[in-house]
């Protein structure tokens, strides 16, 4: 009779690239991180302790995750002066003071030890929170114990770039997405795409036109900010295949909006962005992307978590501008 093999990723996770049952190997462990957040760790060796798994700088692992480093111990010795005599509090994390901050260090499995630059108090945050979960899914090789936004794309069988609305991550970031014509909720922001045109130029009052390179694609929405911090700023993107083009600087501050900016909790705004694109571009094949996370500032964060609504099928042509004029 064959046996079950407990805690072993099921076809969809061997599709996300994670290999199931418990990661046995510094090697491997760094395998299935990357296949979880699309951050690149990179074993050194040469350390008394173990080996250490270095973690790149891009993608911006700091917005994401904090300030943190993994070790792989050589054996039960190692872990413990790793671990040091503190003893384990809420979480299973063990304190110790560093400057004017605490450190979080904690174990997972049997050798990996995590080690997390906190704040100035034994608190941890929502980047903290966030690694846990995703450490220690790769360290078991699978996705299943991680929220519904944070399992990848292909472990869920879904693609935010077609058709349907859902959550998932794509190369690390929570994507939550829809289909034009449909409302997009995310903690940060309720959108909604009110039409879309293009324009090889623009022309304001007492200024030189401004002129595309290739073909302006102005893209009208509604955001309300459902978070608990005012909206400073918007900075929404456009999607299309693997790249993000950000919003022409030219035209941010001078294009329509319904009004000005803070936008407080609660509060709509109807604005436009233009994307300066390649006369061969379709922007209907792209999604507009804006940011469904704050970071640790309260600030919109875009490398934390991405809205998007595809814009195929989108309202031809522009609404009608709302009062409030331009400006920010």
């Amino acid at each position: 009779m064959a046996l079950a093999c407990v805690g072993c990723g099921g076809p969809q996770d061997e599709k996300a690239g994670l290999s199931g049952g418990t990661a046995e190997s510094p090697a491997r462990f760094a395998k299935h991180f990357e296949s979880l957040t699309g951050v690149s760790l990179r074993p050194v060796t040469g350390d008394p302790l173990g080996t250490r798994l270095q973690v790149a700088g891009e993608p911006d692992r700091f917005v994401r995750f904090g300030v943190y480093n993994l070790l792989w111990t050589k054996d039960d010795r190692s872990r413990d002066r790793v671990l040091g005599r503190a003893p384990p509090e809420g979480r299973g994390i063990r304190w110790k003071r560093a400057g004017t901050s605490y450190v979080a260090t904690k174990p997972f499995g049997s050798r990996l030890v995590l080690r997390w630059v906190g704040r100035s108090s034994k608190r941890i945050t929502p980047q903290f929170e966030r690694l846990e979960r995703v450490v220690q899914a790769a360290v078991e090789g699978k996705s299943s114990s991680l929220p519904e936004r944070e399992r990848p794309c292909a472990a869920s069988g879904l693609d935010p770039s077609r058709a349907g609305s859902g959550e998932c991550a794509l190369e690390g970031i929570p994507v939550s997405f829809t289909d034009a014509g449909k409302t997009l909720s995310t903690p940060a922001l309720e959108t909604r795409v009110l039409g879309i045109d293009t324009t090889n130029e623009f022309r304001f009052k007492g200024l030189a036109p401004i002129v595309a390179k290739g073909r302006f694609a102005i893209v009208a929405y509604r955001v309300r900010n459902e978070s608990e911090h005012p909206l400073r700023f918007l900075q929404p993107q456009l999607r299309l295949g693997r790249k993000l083009v950000a919003e022409n600087p030219d035209t941010a501050f001078l294009l329509p909006r319904s009004r000005s900016l803070p936008l407080p909790p609660g509060a709509t705004i109807e604005a436009r962005a233009a994307f300066d694109l390649p006369e061969s571009v379709d922007p209907r094949k792209g999604a507009l992307v804006l940011p469904a996370q704050r970071d640790g500032r309260a600030e919109p964060s875009i490398d934390l978590a991405q809205g998007w609504i595809r814009l195929e099928g989108a309202p031809k042509g522009l609404p009608r501008p709302r009062r409030g004029g331009s400006g920010s």
